[in-house]
């Protein structure tokens, strides 16, 4: 079968939209992360980590792949996806705020993710000195 005029431009323009679509996406992904305190920079134990990586499904509609982990005691978790072009991570640790981090896992890869402690209010009155005693 040759290709000729229009059916050769047909031809390339399609061979172009696949090659297109498809240079976005990584594949065979593996990531290596660890939770830090952000103040003392120590390990932050058993976070839970639920993620989700975005693949194309077909042109055009996407996939979603979801993981749930957790850190081990030294706070590095351990993700694998088939394909993907978005990473989203939502990380939620006891005494620390919640983070949320979105990345692109061919441009851009942290490998240090660093979460915030809750604000502990203390009040400088104890409740038995409010109490009267007979």
């Amino acid at each position: 079968m040759k290709l000729t005029g229009e059916k050769k431009i047909t031809f390339l323009i399609s061979l172009f939209i696949i090659a297109v679509s498809c240079s976005r996406e990584a594949y065979n992904i593996s990531y290596n992360g660890v939770i830090v305190d952000e103040e003392t920079n120590c390990p932050v134990p058993l976070s839970s980590i639920q993620s989700s990586c975005l693949f194309q499904k077909n042109i055009d509609e996407s996939g979603i792949d979801k993981i749930n982990t957790t850190t081990d005691s030294l706070g590095q978790f351990k993700l694998q996806f088939d394909k993907g072009y978005q990473i989203n991570l939502a990380i939620k640790a006891e005494d620390y705020l919640e983070s949320t981090i979105q990345f692109n896992p061919v441009k851009q890869t942290p490998d240090t993710i660093f979460l915030k402690r809750k604000m502990v209010l203390q009040s400088s009155i104890s409740s038995k000195e409010n109490e009267t005693t007979p």
